[in-house]
């Protein structure tokens, strides 16, 4: 399988027709037809069906889709790296990154790294921690910021000097809203509203002996807070989330503004650590570079 065929597969996928697929990459329909022939023989199995409104992806073809963008965007990454002067520091530092306040203190290592190598970028991947850990492990980013990381003897490791506190946010009309702290029996017959896999080990631990009634009680999942807001506003549910993410209550209350919402910490309380993941194979120049801005602001 040639990566030149993936991207001829990858580009019909998302034309939707051979005949823009052969446009975009200057070859002609016959030479595009006959490599996705060969490819759907080699694979053993059809990729599309054909009809009058365009190709569509087979469950099989869904699955090499899957696969093709990965490779493809590895390979990127790798003729990146490689192309890169030995005597130059320039290139695209990747990272995945939750959304944490502590990724303030990322963003200004950016900065100190762009003042000093103009040549260098970043390429920031937000998302769920379970799709970016899998998407770390297989290489995609140099770096993960994860904020559920125990100690791994497989990467290497920075604390950043900032922990995430656990808690809800409620509408400011909900008796929630009163509280100076949040214990789980508060929450029983509540609507929840939950990260996508549900309570979190810390989560967990803080809810004890009713954790299985208040996960019983999930409605809704958010893979990142900032949209999950609207969910808080219509009344679906609480949300389980970081302080500092979403706007707090401001005066007046508006009831129309979902920005109108309040934000209560657990009791007890429970913080997450954030921590900064790579691997323990030599780093390019752009990633040492950010390593050696960040170190210093971890203390």
């Amino acid at each position: 399988m040639e990566l030149r065929v993936l991207k001829y597969f990858a580009t019909v996928v998302d034309e939707g027709s051979i005949t823009d697929a052969a446009k975009v990459l200057h070859v002609t329909q016959p030479t595009l037809s006959r490599q996705l022939a060969q490819l759907e023989t080699e694979m053993g199995t059809p990729l599309f069906t054909r009809g009058r409104g365009g190709i569509e992806l087979t469950d099989r073809g869904a699955v090499l889709n899957r696969y093709a963008r990965d490779i493809l965007a590895l390979a990127v990454k790798a003729e990146e790296e490689v192309a890169i002067p030995q005597s130059s520091v320039v290139g695209t530092v990747h990272i995945g990154a939750g959304e944490t306040r502590a990724f303030d203190i990322v963003a200004t290592a950016c900065a100190r790294v762009r003042e000093r190598y103009p040549g260098v970028s970043f390429d920031v991947h937000d998302g769920t921690s379970a799709d970016l850990k899998e998407h770390f492990a297989r290489g995609f980013y140099d770096f993960l910021l994860d904020c559920n990381s125990g100690e791994n003897a497989e990467f290497n490791q920075l604390t950043l000097p900032l922990r995430d506190v656990w808690g809800i946010v409620v509408r400011p009309d909900d008796s929630l809203a009163k509280l100076s702290s949040v214990a789980p029996a508060d929450l029983l017959d509540r609507s929840l509203i939950a990260p996508p896999q549900g309570l979190s080990r810390a989560l967990r631990e803080w809810a004890g002996p009713m954790r299985p009634q208040l996960e019983r009680q999930i409605v809704a999942t958010h893979g990142l807070p900032l949209n999950s807001k609207y969910l808080v506003h219509a009344g679906v549910g609480v949300m389980f989330s970081f302080d500092g993410l979403i706007s707090g209550l401001k005066e007046p209350r508006d009831p129309d503004d979902p920005n109108s919402l309040c934000f209560i910490p657990l009791g007890p309380r429970v913080e997450a650590t954030n921590k900064i993941l790579w691997r323990k194979v030599m780093p390019t120049k752009p990633a040492q570079a950010f390593i050696d801005e960040l170190t210093p602001l971890c203390g």
